[in-house]
């Protein structure tokens, strides 16, 4: 039995149900970077979808490619053919399977200004920075900014006719009519030019070139380089993937006594994270902090606090007996060494230490309720 899905997002499906099973790798709908080029040709296209392979045929308008490049199952390039003015289609092939995408042919001398004149030339542009960046792969990077001079649009107020603008990147030392390329937009006018901003994104990880480059009336586009005549850096890091604490709590003990800069008694905190602390053992990636401070202060922000860590102490049950929903964890801290009152609470994070959530009292020793999204009730240590 076959069973057909039709998707629609950026491209769309066109695969016909022949009425067998295929093993053919699943295409998925297209996005193309830019949609648009002149009919006379050679607008490089970066296509991106999933399921392509070094086989993909690649046609707009019906004519192939005039260069094709595979990178991965999720991105090619294509060099447009030379078309006629007006709407086309970009299709992919792989195997008996077929997405494809709207692409439009300009006239490669259109005036978008409607000025009558021949198209404007691009006096200058620069990349303004910043000129190094890290960016998380599958995440918008840093906002870029850049700066271009048309002698007759940039010089008038308001956003200028007729100027296209993007940002994109690519293996260093590459050809930039190869990289990626993203929309910019329009940002502010800086005396007779113009600034624009945006952001690209790279699923994969790495060092890459990045730049900008402009274009006037759908005609050629000019890349443009720093203030010192080179292109900026990335560096592509694998994401952070924060993860939030779903329940904890200072189980035991409400109160305490400590010495002047004595260690204190043993402190119990629990955690209860899905799908991590529900079974047998301690939980992967949880990391818990017992810490003391100044009364009354943030122990997120207030600099008087101090945390030491806790260790893993066995499993509790949760909701019901023998489910071993939570984690148990114990650990002590150092007495401040002014007598006083303090207040001491326990954090937990689920994400090996990207973001923590602070564990007030709660659970049937305190009868405080706890929180997992606030912070509440924290124990009370007497220092003598």
């Amino acid at each position: 039995m076959t069973v057909l899905f039709l998707l629609s997002c950026a491209g769309e499906i066109v695969a016909t149900d022949k009425g067998t099973d295929s093993a053919d790798a699943t295409l998925w709908p297209i996005e193309l970077s830019p949609d648009s080029g002149p009919a006379t040709g050679g607008t490089f296209v970066r296509i991106v979808g999933l399921g392509f392979t070094s086989a993909s045929a690649v046609t707009v308008g019906g004519v192939p490619c005039a260069e094709l490049t595979f990178l991965s199952d999720t991105e090619l390039y294509c060099t447009t053919p030379a078309g006629t003015v007006g709407d086309a289609v970009l299709s992919v092939g792989v195997g008996s399977q077929a997405v494809s995408a709207p692409f439009t042919y300009l006239d490669s001398h259109t005036d978008t200004a409607d000025t009558g004149d021949a198209p404007a030339i691009i006096d200058g542009c620069t990349l303004d920075g910043p000129t190094a960046m890290e960016a998380e792969a599958s995440e918008p990077s840093p906002a870029v900014l850049a700066t271009v001079l048309i002698e007759g649009r940039t010089t008038g107020a308001g956003e200028p006719p007729g100027v296209d603008a993007e940002v994109g990147f690519g293996n260093p030392g590459s050809d930039p009519n190869l990289w990626g390329w993203f929309e910019m937009d329009w940002s502010v006018q800086s005396g007779d030019a113009d600034q624009y901003t945006g952001t690209f994104e790279s699923t994969r990880t790495g060092n890459y070139d990045y730049s900008v480059r402009f274009r006037v009336d759908h005609g050629d586009w000019t890349v443009c380089k720093s203030s010192v005549g080179a292109y900026g850096l990335v560096e592509v890091v694998p994401p952070t993937n924060e993860e939030a604490v779903d329940y904890c709590h200072l189980q035991w003990p409400c109160s305490l006594t400590v010495a002047s800069s004595g260690t204190s008694d043993e402190v119990y905190a629990w955690i209860y994270q899905g799908g991590i602390t529900d079974d047998t053992g301690q939980g992967d990636l949880i990391l818990f902090d017992l810490g003391v401070g100044a009364r009354g202060t943030d122990p997120e922000t207030d600099v008087s606090w101090s945390w030491s860590s806790m260790d893993y102490f066995g499993d509790q049950d949760g909701l019901s007996e023998g489910d071993v929903a939570n984690d148990e964890y114990v650990g002590t801290f150092r007495g401040p060494a002014t007598v006083g009152t303090y207040d001491y609470v326990a954090r937990a994070s689920a994400d090996e230490g990207l973001t923590w959530t602070l564990c007030d009292l709660g659970g049937d020793s305190c009868n405080e309720g706890g929180s997992s999204d606030g912070y509440d009730n924290p124990g009370t240590c007497t220092v003598e």
